[in-house]
């Protein structure tokens, strides 16, 4: 097991090697070293000191520029404050939510401080109001001080940052991770179990930094390793994927991650003129998680891309959550990702009472076939629990649990909900899987299972299913149950149109779709307007937001089909 080190440490360490970030934007590059990067935010640090800021106090950081964030982070981190990864707005028309996300975040944790965008300042205004312990709202580009050495060492066990979950499920919530969280999570991604990174490996990523995947997947673990990060702007990706193969060809990157949707978008919006110029040969971790992965998705990428140098041998597929730093199962290096259809589902209901042996009460799961997501990371544990906390034995399907060194301090305060989700030192993530040969697969999440008949479904299966239909707009499809007391779930799907088929015509394919492959009849189909289906900056469907509106009434009866 290598040497923890604190984010500092690391910093300090690879500030002697040489090498830093090049930051892409505006059809521009800008290379840091990282002995720039270092020395900027000692000077940062020094600045919060001067402001005023104690030890121990929590700043908030809403930031969308990366050597900016990734400067304050570091910085906040020398001066002995707590930083908070927030999000900022994602366009000027999303203010309005802005104001009122953060509001909520900085009042229930109690943030002393912000540092911000110069323009984003007034929008602030609103937002100390509602906030007693918000004394300061800083702007980033007033934050320079006279070069220094760091003001404080932090310690391992020294909060290294709070991240604030995306709200994807719930409400955000602040996510507390020490130094040798952080540490321990990382060196294991980094390891001869993981990436296995070595001299000349290069990270690429259009992923945002207020994001687990982003920040400490592809931003900090260059850090730790001393290579070189090529970072460059979501909006980038998102307009034109195929300026994220450009950056990975430009400059020989070999490690990429993105979640599945990113490699789907890649597909649809990348052209075959495109192709041209295009060197993939030396992505040999072309990593993804975030969302449950749809196998077809990956064959199909690699069949496009096998003409530029891509290798199918290259897919990384693994799973993480914020609560565990990032990473909790690796696959093996250079192997086919391993697809498995047949794992069996433990009884709802069961209970400490309900003795019964469970492989004899399960029942086979149909649903679309699972993509391997790894074992456990080195010193770590991962293992399948059914309601009441037992252990469940191999290819049974419960709530995946974790534990060891990545396991978040807790959630910032909110002792009742760490109480909840840590019990006797095991992490448990809400998400459902099951073990095959020490190999996790994960099905999808506890509190989105639809029950109908006494059958369990996944939402994701359903709006991956009417996912590809005609007239459907990709990716923006989400599926729920409702629930009520003594009757099965109804189901309802919630969908964007494309506007190539009509209304009627697309609600009878739906429903036709998911009861050909699933033997489920559709009760309700919501047609809604673009944008209405929110995705989170990780690219997830916000189901759980998108049941809310359709429970409190606001697609109009005109829109929904029963």
């Amino acid at each position: 097991m290598p040497t923890l080190r604190t984010l500092p440490e690391a910093l300090a360490e690879a500030a002697r090697a040489g090498d830093g970030y090049y930051f892409l934007a505006d059809g521009h590059e800008t290379f840091r070293s990282y002995a720039d990067v270092r020395g900027a935010a000692c000077r940062f640090a020094r600045a919060l000191v001067e402001s005023g800021l104690r030890r121990g106090d929590l700043v908030g950081l809403v930031l969308n520029d990366a050597e900016a964030f990734l400067t304050a982070l570091m910085g906040a981190s020398m001066a002995g404050v707590v930083p908070a990864s927030m999000h900022p707005p994602a366009a000027v028309g999303d203010l309005t939510r802005f104001v009122d996300l953060t509001a909520g975040i900085l009042r229930s944790s109690a943030a002393r401080a912000v540092v911000t965008e110069r323009a984003l300042l007034p929008h602030f205004d609103a937002v100390r109001a509602a906030c007693p312990a918000l004394s300061l709202v800083l702007a980033r580009e007033d934050l320079d001080a006279p070069a220094s050495d760091p003001p404080s060492h932090p310690s391992l066990d020294d909060i290294a940052l709070v991240q604030f979950t995306s709200g994807s499920t719930s409400a955000p919530k602040g996510v507390v991770l020490t130094h040798r969280n952080l540490a321990a999570n990382i060196e294991a991604i980094n390891g001869p179990a993981g990436l296995g990174l070595a001299q000349g490996d290069v990270g690429v990523s259009w992923l945002p930094l207020n994001h687990d995947m982003g920040l400490v997947g592809m931003a900090l673990t260059p850090v730790y390793a001393s290579l070189t990060g090529v970072l460059m702007p979501p909006a980038m990706f998102v307009k034109r994927p195929v300026e994220w193969l450009r950056a990975i060809t430009r400059f020989r990157g070999t490690i990429s991650f993105a979640p599945h949707f990113a490699y789907d978008l890649c597909l649809r919006r990348v052209k075959d003129r495109d192709l041209e110029g295009l060197d993939l040969s030396r992505w040999r971790a072309a990593g993804c998680g975030a969302e449950p992965i749809y196998p077809p998705t990956f064959a199909a990428f690699a069949a496009r891309f096998a003409a530029v140098g891509f290798r199918d041998t290259s897919f990384f597929p693994c799973y993480g959550l914020a609560e565990h730093v990032l990473a909790a199962t690796l696959p093996v290096r250079d192997r086919l990702p391993r697809i498995d259809t047949a794992a069996v589902l433990a009884p709802s209901g069961s209970s400490t009472e309900d003795r019964a042996p469970l492989p004899r009460a399960a029942r086979e799961v149909a649903g679309i076939p699972l993509v391997g997501c790894g074992r456990a990371l080195p010193g770590h544990e991962v293992r399948i629990v059914d309601e009441a906390d037992r252990p469940l034995p191999d290819r049974c399907v419960g709530e995946i649990a974790l534990k060891g060194p990545s396991v978040m301090m807790g959630y910032y305060n909110r002792d009742t909900l760490t109480a909840e989700t840590i019990r006797d030192g095991w992490l448990h993530t809400g998400d459902l899987g099951y073990l095959s040969d020490g190999e996790l697969f994960v099905s999808g999440r506890a509190k989105d299972v639809i029950i109908v008949n006494g059958r369990k479904h996944h939402p994701q299966d359903l709006e991956w299913a009417v996912g590809d239909l005609a007239g459907v707009r990709r990716g923006r499809v989400a599926a729920f149950g409702i629930d009520e007391p003594g009757r099965p779930d109804r189901v309802v799907v919630v969908v964007e149109p494309s506007g190539t088929v009509r209304a009627d015509d697309l609600v009878a394919g739906i429903r036709r779709r998911v009861g050909d492959v699933f033997g489920l009849y559709v009760d309700e189909v919501a047609i809604v307007p673009s944008g209405t289906v929110g995705r989170t900056t990780s690219g997830k469907v916000q189901r759980s937001a998108t049941k809310a509106r359709y429970v409190q009434g606001d697609f109009s009866a005109a829109t929904v089909e029963g």
